[in-house]
């Protein structure tokens, strides 16, 4: 008995490997950043990592499809600044406990996902230092690198196919979820660039000194035809140093502050955290702007609350859950 349930998870380890093998022959898009030499390491009958280019760099993706009735939806997950592996080992093939935890949940709900790893590819163990400060921290920036590893995750899902050529994935029903700050590189994601004033000077700028692109700041990626549908945002920075403009608490900052998400994001802001106050600020701003946006406000809660062992965390996922299902349409 045992030796015919361990054959039955290799044949679903191998059904599921052929599934992803199959995604990246199905594009007739010359130009697509996902080609057929991407390597796949498949962990078990719904897991496996994949590498996608992004501008030349391999962009390890821990992949998850829940063993459900498809096509299901689907989350892209975005790190924060201690990076997205167990022990900051990417060779473990081990997810920290929290990404652990996201994915059993997310699997759980039927909900595929695609947890993104910028940070090793690029060098990167964790975001500390010179990488936290402009120019270092350009390498890796939440404005505009972290965007395209996103949206290349998003490109990558939609591709996804069964052995029947039946899509996986709901390809209008994918959302960003992002923690610290991953959350800045979810919203950045969803900038609405035809919102974006045509002679806008993409610059950041820090202790008094304006970086561009010579420093390596550089305008955000194209946006999707068919982008994400919403965006989930933990505890993160909103000001880019000044990607988007003036700051949002400054005087003016409804005018000259440019940033417009093109779908609803959801803000889960916890009261004990330095970066809380510029994101209600640029809240205040987008809600006057119009903007599709919902605020969760956690008292007493610190930043990371998430993998805290306090009632906020669990909170925050179940809302997490519910609000992305009314931002889903029917298939």
């Amino acid at each position: 008995m045992k030796n015919e349930i361990k054959m039955v998870k290799l044949l679903q380890s191998i059904a599921f490997s052929m599934l992803i093998l199959i995604a990246f022959g199905c594009s007739d898009d010359q130009n697509n950043e996902l080609g057929s030499d991407n390597e796949v390491v498949s962990l078990d009958a719904q897991n496996s990592i994949v590498r996608l280019t992004v501008d030349d760099v391999e962009i390890p993706v821990y992949l998850s499809i829940p063993d459900c009735e498809g096509p299901v939806p689907a989350v892209v997950v975005l790190h924060g600044s201690n990076g997205m592996w167990r022990d900051n080992d990417p060779n473990s093939q081990e997810m920290s406990g929290q990404f652990v935890e996201w994915r059993d949940l997310l699997l759980n709900n039927c909900i595929a996902a695609a947890f993104v790893d910028s940070y090793s590819p690029r060098g990167v163990t964790t975001r500390t230092g010179d990488l936290r400060t402009l120019p270092k921290n350009t390498i890796i920036s939440a404005q505009f690198v972290r965007p395209k590893d996103a949206n290349t995750a998003l490109e990558h899902l939609r591709l996804l196919k069964d052995s029947n050529g039946k899509k996986m994935i709901q390809e209008g029903n994918i959302s960003v979820l992002g923690f610290s700050d991953g959350a800045s590189a979810a919203v950045s994601t969803l900038i609405d660039l035809s919102k974006v004033p045509s002679d806008f000077e993409w610059t950041q700028s820090a202790n008094g000194i304006v970086y561009d692109e010579s420093d390596g700041v550089l305008p955000p990626p194209n946006q999707p035809n068919l982008g994400f549908a919403s965006g989930v945002f933990y505890y993160g920075g909103h000001i880019g140093y000044n990607y988007w403009g003036r700051q949002p608490c400054g005087l003016e900052s409804l005018e000259d502050n440019i940033y417009m998400p093109y779908a609803p994001v959801l803000y889960h802001v916890p009261s004990e955290d330095s970066l809380s106050e510029n994101t209600l600020c640029m809240l205040n701003v987008l809600n006057r702007k119009g903007a599709p946006i919902t605020l969760e406000y956690y008292p007493g809660a610190p930043h990371g609350f998430d993998f805290d062992d306090i009632p906020e965390s669990d909170i925050a996922r179940e809302r997490t859950l519910e609000w992305l299902r009314t931002t889903w349409t029917n298939p």
